[in-house]
């Protein structure tokens, strides 16, 4: 198992979270309070799409880091909602630890890619 990635065995109330594999941002890279690239977030992603293959559930850890940008929010959730759509990142992806300032930033990224997904159907 790649450094900062572990399976949840308990402490996660939800119980369809069970058996997640949890992603901790801050010990994949550990010298980052702020994850701005978005060459960092598509290094998170790869993990993320290596265990969404094998139908793992992913817990991305924001515990000590105090911001991400949105090119970094895309990579790791954008992507995703363009892709299968909103109801698959909800089902698939759960953060954790993250503050007021990285969940309104993921939850931007989440609507403007919704938007982008549905304006690329309609077309």
């Amino acid at each position: 198992m790649k450094s900062g990635v572990e399976i949840t065995k308990q402490g996660i109330r939800n119980d369809e979270m069970q058996g997640a594999a949890v992603i901790k941002l801050k010990e994949l890279f550990p010298e980052l309070d702020s994850l701005t690239a978005r060459e960092t977030g598509v290094i998170v992603r790869k993990m993320m799409e290596e265990l969404l293959e094998k139908n793992v559930k992913i817990i991305l850890d924001f515990e000590g880091i105090e911001l991400i940008t949105q090119g970094f929010g895309d990579e790791i959730v954008g992507v995703f909602v363009r892709k299968n759509g909103v109801d698959f990142v909800k089902n698939k992806i759960k953060v954790i630890n993250a503050n007021n300032f990285i969940r309104g930033t993921l939850n931007w990224v989440i609507s403007y890619s919704k938007k982008m997904a549905q304006s690329t159907s309609s077309s």
